[in-house]
């Protein structure tokens, strides 16, 4: 048998050590550390918690919940807050699902406006106004001495009718936008904050809460086949069936 070398029995008493950190933090995790002391896990880290502790918190939680909720008005608030918070959130995630789908309706016409369009020298789509100017995609007017040498398909869409197109995209896109931002940072929040087991919301909380879900509201949230609006400020006004195969 060859000597260790000096390098070799470092490295062994290194990786001995790393191995029984490995182990005692598993111990504690699985609360299988018995007296032993705890080395990695402060007391209150979930993940040191036995199993009673976990079940003394959340009876800790639903004694004071039950508290709270023995008072009428704290009980009509917080119910009140959790129907109105089910029904937004069921709402709104109906509207992202319609407006995703118009979009890609959108996106679809335009490209196939771009597939038909007259092409310039450079091989772009390029659009013509009843006045006669020619202009491409960005709505920049060509040159006349390009502009007289296109060759028009017959069934070639109008600048009009691109730009329209192109002007409904943005509004969807936008109204998308708006649409999560209201899903994810205003209920998400609220979500968050009506679920956390460890502070249960005050009565201002909840009437707060109920508020702000009306006054963050996007505008509009259904959109008809045509892509106007239907609602009015503050409406949550959706079906699926309103999805459309194709925007009209």
């Amino acid at each position: 048998m060859r000597d260790v070398t000096v390098d070799e029995f470092i490295a062994a008493k290194a990786a001995d050590k790393r191995q029984l950190d490995f182990d005692d933090l598993q111990r504690e995790i699985t609360g299988q550390d018995g007296a032993r002391m705890k080395r990695f896990l402060s007391s209150d880290d979930p993940r040191s918690m036995t199993a009673e502790k976990k079940r003394q918190k959340e009876r800790a939680f639903r004694d004071l919940l039950d508290r709270l909720l023995e008072d009428p008005e704290y009980r009509a608030l917080y119910e009140d807050l959790g129907n109105k918070l089910r029904d937004t959130e069921t709402q709104t995630d109906t509207a992202i699902a319609l407006v995703e789908a118009k979009l890609q309706d959108a996106d679809q016409l335009i490209d196939d406006m771009e597939r038909r369009a007259a092409k310039d020298p450079d091989g772009r789509p390029v659009f013509r106004y009843a006045d006669g100017r020619v202009v491409d995609a960005n709505d920049e007017e060509l040159p006349p001495e390009i502009a007289a040498g296109i060759q028009w398909p017959d069934n070639a869409p109008t600048a009009e009718d691109y730009f329209i197109a192109k002007s409904r995209r943005n509004d969807l896109a936008a109204h998308l936008e708006e649409l999560q931002s209201y899903r994810n940072d205003v209920l998400g929040n609220i979500r968050h904050r009506y679920d956390d087991r460890d502070n249960p919301m005050s009565k201002e909380d909840i009437r707060e809460a109920l508020e702000e879900i009306e006054t963050s509201s996007p505008n509009f949230v259904g959109l008809n086949r045509t892509g106007e609006n239907l609602g009015a400020p503050n409406a949550l006004v959706v079906s699926a069936s309103l999805i459309p195969n194709a925007l009209n």
